[in-house]
């Protein structure tokens, strides 16, 4: 059998793991193809994920797999779930809801499918069904096992693991040894155990898939009754039983012994004893005989196997040697006290140190805090940064998706700010952006306003449950509080551009995202207007839009003439803003009157030619970064040299093709845009 690829255990379910990772405690995951469906149990650790997410592939692409089946939250067989995300998958995770608590902290973004809440059943898409047994407390609250009708097979999760450092896939010889090892060390009392072991007595099962351990094959119902018989756990309750009765010490004895063949194998057991006072049948795997008086046996054979293995053999077996010993009634080996006297001192000496590291607890988590802190707010402001800003938006948009809570966006900025860098310096209009921050902090009705700084000079202001009109009243106040304020070092004033909730179009289904960019271009687009306007403006509809027709403003120089008219009236459907010169002259005084965001020009105009007005913008600091279009039906060598010496990138021949034009105008709108908002 090749354990490097795939096994199929049953039709349609196929064991998937890592054979190749040497640990004591193998992991198991198992996938399912039924009914057009891929399911996929228990999918392991970020140890092995990668060797996990091999073998599904050669079965099913991970984006095919619809669930993932979680029989508890243990990291050993669900920390693996974030790299499957991150590899394609998309489907639910199905789980307990007390399991599902806990399984979200591993950072999954993939939808809870809550087995409690769903009749504890996952319907496949020929309509058959998963159906989903709970076993509470074995070993965790929110535990489950998946039972699969049609292959009569059990996912059992932990239930029926095992130890072992001699691990085969399908269960052989003393597996049962290793299991009852397993389940005294992690499920918590008999009580727990044995009525979900009673329970599986009543299923038709031919096989059972532990999430640890080897799978079970053969002779399952043996297996069920010794998990339903076995005494386990810090819960159980002694039950004394005379020793002689049971045939003394070498029986007890005997049952480690056994246990030990089972955990580590022959060959191991056989070094430990090879050269003590202990006769061993390796046949029959028992104490057959020993020179020592019957009350040293107990303690010089747990002397004789830490002095050759050491103590992890002694921590592995202490659950049945406890057990043992309350049974029957006797102390512990004097190994095992030493264990229990260690602890304790170790116990007593970490006792001491608790103080200590609480406190660097909390001085940490205060660090933390102001890291975060730094990472999401703005230094300058202190209000939230761009980042926070659009995560809140992504996360308020949800809220609006699912409960339809009004809500409005505002965009606003500081009209004069670049001329208060430019007189007084950066200083100054830091502190200009600091004032105006206080100011929408003083604004600030109650929590369900939330202030932002963007990038640049832009700052936002959300607000929840508003109307529109509540919305444009409270944009006013603080537009007419900025201006009357006293704060800063000149009057300032602010232009703002608000989107509300009610302009959401009804006519089609939108995504989150769809509506946080409407939201927020709209906003932006409307922040360009109300500067456009005039400055100390709010744009919060469309009908100013409208009036406005554009928020850029291109001044087109030509000749009056049918070409002149066929580009104005192009740009004024693509809803531009256009201005005409008919000379250079003219042109000039509307640069400084109407101060244009582009402008367009035929290079040979009378009284001042393009290349002439182009030289003046570049000497004037406030214009020179304007772009700037050449047309000219005298394009050459020459005169395309002198445009790139004045910087001049667009140089387009006469006829001009109205859509490369028009193209290359929104080019310059998208980039300007981006740089002041």
């Amino acid at each position: 059998m090749d354990i490097t690829r795939p096994v199929q255990v049953k039709e349609g379910l196929w064991w998937v793991g890592d054979a190749l990772k040497p640990y004591r405690l193998q992991c198991n995951p198992y996938l399912l193809l039924e009914g057009g469906s891929a399911v996929l149990f228990d999918p392991g650790s970020v140890l092995d994920v990668d060797i996990v997410m091999e073998n599904v592939r050669r079965i099913v692409p991970i984006d095919k797999i619809d669930a993932v089946i979680l029989s508890h939250q243990d990291p050993d067989l669900c920390s693996a779930l974030p790299i499957l995300e991150r590899n394609g998958f998309k489907g639910v995770v199905c789980c307990h809801e007390r399991a599902a608590m806990i399984v979200k902290f591993y950072g999954l973004k993939s939808e809870f499918y809550l087995v409690n809440t769903n009749n504890y059943r996952y319907q496949l898409k020929n309509d058959s069904y998963l159906n989903f047994i709970f076993a509470p407390y074995l070993h965790f609250p929110g535990a489950i096992m998946t039972y699969l009708t049609k292959q009569k097979a059990l996912i059992s999760g932990d239930l029926f693991g095992a130890f072992s450092d001699n691990w085969k896939l399908f269960a052989e010889g003393d597996y049962d040894e290793a299991m009852k090892t397993f389940h005294e060390a992690y499920m918590p009392s008999h009580e727990n155990l044995e009525p979900v072991m009673r329970q599986l007595l009543n299923y038709d099962i031919e096989v059972i898939c532990p999430q640890h351990g080897s799978i079970i094959d053969t002779d399952v119902r043996r297996y069920i009754t010794i998990l339903r018989d076995l005494p386990c756990g810090n819960l159980m309750q002694p039950v004394h039983t005379s020793l002689f009765e049971a045939g003394g010490y070498p029986a007890l004895c005997t049952e480690v012994l056994k246990r030990y063949f089972a955990l580590y194998g022959s060959k191991e057991v056989r070094q430990v004893f090879a050269k003590s006072e202990f006769t061993i049948d390796y046949q029959e795997k028992a104490l057959k005989k020993t020179s020592l008086p019957a009350e040293q046996i107990w303690d010089a054979f747990f002397i004789q196997v830490v002095q050759i293995k050491g103590m992890p053999w002694i921590t592995v077996i202490s659950p049945l040697v406890e057990r043992l010993c309350q049974q029957y009634n006797l102390k512990l080996p004097m190994v095992f006290e030493s264990i229990i006297f260690n602890a304790q001192q170790s116990q007593d000496q970490a006792n001491l140190r608790i103080e200590e590291v609480e406190s660097m607890k909390r001085q940490l988590a205060i660090s933390l805090k102001n890291m975060e802190e730094r990472v999401v707010r703005c230094p300058i402001t202190n209000l939230y940064n761009q980042g926070f800003f659009d995560y809140f938006i992504t996360q308020e948009m949800k809220k609006y998706s699912k409960d339809n809570q009004s809500f409005s966006i505002m965009l606003l900025s500081i009209d004069n700010l670049s001329d208060i860098n430019l007189d007084f310096g950066s200083t100054e209009g830091d502190n200009t952006m600091k004032n105006l921050a206080y100011v929408l902090k003083q604004s600030s009705k109650d929590n369900l306003e939330q202030n932002f700084r963007l990038e640049g000079g832009i700052f936002s202001v959300y607000l929840s449950a508003v109307s529109h009109k509540e919305a444009i009243d409270q944009a006013n106040r603080l537009r007419t509080t900025v201006a009357e304020s006293e704060l800063f070092i000149v009057p300032v004033t602010i232009s703002l551009g608000m989107f509300h909730s009610e302009e959401i179009p009804q006519d089609r289904i939108l995504s989150d995202e769809e509506i946080k960019q409407i939201a927020i271009q709209t906003a932006r687009f409307r922040l360009k207007l109300a500067k456009k306007l005039g400055k100390d403006r709010l744009v919060s509809d469309s009908d100013q839009q409208s009036a406005a027709k554009a928020a850029y403003t291109v001044l087109l120089v030509d000749e009056p003439g049918i070409q002149r008219d066929i580009i104005q009236k192009s740009l004024e459907q693509q809803r531009y803003h256009v201005i005409v010169a008919s000379d250079g002259l003219q042109a000039r005084y509307l640069v400084d009157q109407e101060n244009p965001d582009i402008i367009v020009s035929e290079l040979m105009v009378p009284k001042l030619s393009a290349f002439t007005l182009r030289k003046e913008l570049l000497n004037t600091p406030r214009r020179r970064k304007t772009p700037f279009i050449l047309m000219s039906a005298n394009k050459n060598e020459n005169t395309v040299g002198r445009a790139i010496g004045l910087g001049i990138t667009y140089f387009f021949p006469r006829p001009v093709m109205l859509v490369e034009l028009l193209g290359v105008i929104g080019l310059i709108t998208t980039r300007l845009e981006l740089a002041e908002v």
